[in-house]
């Protein structure tokens, strides 16, 4: 064999097991790429799935559970539970509050904010540390200690700085920065025209910070969105806010952005107002009797 044709066979062996090497390490390197990626997709995956409390609820059910109330409580708005897990509320054309017996909306008690029964648009209802807080949309803040039935509870009467044009809708306590949150409906206090305004207020210095601690971009929606009521989730530590106008409940998180959203059932929900979590961490929705009675629909927590 002469020296030529042998060294071309060492050069196609040479070039040929580089070749095999090469591919070797392409397959490879492909297998770790695939094993990295795979579990950052699922665990993604599993954090979206978990922060949501939104999802935990069957809102689409054709027949939830409804309690219907008594005709003192056609215009319901607001409520709130105690630690107790005792239901309250108001109606918003006055200061009384009303104990609610869930299972059948019998009024158990009710009392009245000050001494005289005063008249005004009172929109949200919050128990935080054995007081309760009742919100006018004007933004007077009102904080008073429970009464016993037909008496009267005297009041301390904050002035958040919002004004009637700011239209406040909602109050819900967030325990983690110790503060009233108030979801407003009308103008949002930012110059824009394009979003809707969630202000803190601080229960320790009585004071509301004067930019708001989350907008929700109206872009965001086809229909109206006029928040007419917030609740912080007991488990998720997100934010429901519920519309009247739009008909859909919303999930912010704490930093404020959208992570779900739903419509509400316009045959279900006629009016809806306000929004609570049992201790159970059932979802409540209070509905203004357009049509008839007010009433209340339970959502009931799903653990999956």
């Amino acid at each position: 064999m002469s020296q030529s044709i042998l060294m071309l066979k060492i050069i196609r062996v040479i070039f040929l097991s580089m070749i095999i090497i090469s591919c070797g390490k392409k397959e490879n390197t492909g297998e770790k790429n695939s094993g990295k990626k795979n579990p950052e997709k699922t665990n993604a995956n599993k954090i979206v799935n978990d922060t949501s409390g939104l999802s935990h609820y069957n809102i689409d059910s054709p027949e939830p559970r409804i309690t219907d109330l008594p005709s003192s409580l056609k215009e319901i708005s607001g409520i709130t539970f105690s630690p107790d897990d005792r239901l309250f509320g108001i109606q918003d054309e006055s200061a009384i509050i009303y104990q609610i017996d869930i299972s059948n909306g019998d009024i158990i008690k009710k009392f009245a904010v000050g001494n005289s029964v005063m008249k005004g648009d009172f929109e949200d209802i919050e128990y935080v540390n054995d007081k309760f807080y009742l919100i006018k949309s004007n933004g007077e803040l009102f904080e008073f200690k429970e009464a016993g039935n037909n008496e009267y509870s005297d009041y301390i009467l904050y002035e958040t700085g919002l004004k009637q044009s700011s239209d406040v809708e909602g109050l819900c306590y967030d325990e983690k920065t110790n503060s009233l949150l108030l979801a407003c409906k009308g103008k949002s206090g930012t110059g824009k025209a394009d979003e809707k305004a969630i202000y803190s207020f601080s229960p320790d210095s009585k004071i509301l910070d004067p930019k708001p601690k989350f907008t929700i971009p109206l872009s965001q929606f086809k229909k109206e969105f006029n928040p007419s009521g917030i609740k912080k989730h007991p488990v998720k530590n997100t934010f429901f806010v519920i519309a009247a106008n739009g008909n859909e409940v919303i999930e912010l998180s704490e930093e404020g952005l959208i992570i779900d959203r739903h419509s509400l059932n316009p045959k279900i929900h006629e009016q809806p107002e306000g929004i609570a979590f049992s201790k159970n961490n059932d979802l409540l929705i209070s509905n203004e009797g357009k049509s008839g009675k007010g009433y209340i629909v339970i959502y009931p927590y799903q653990s999956k």
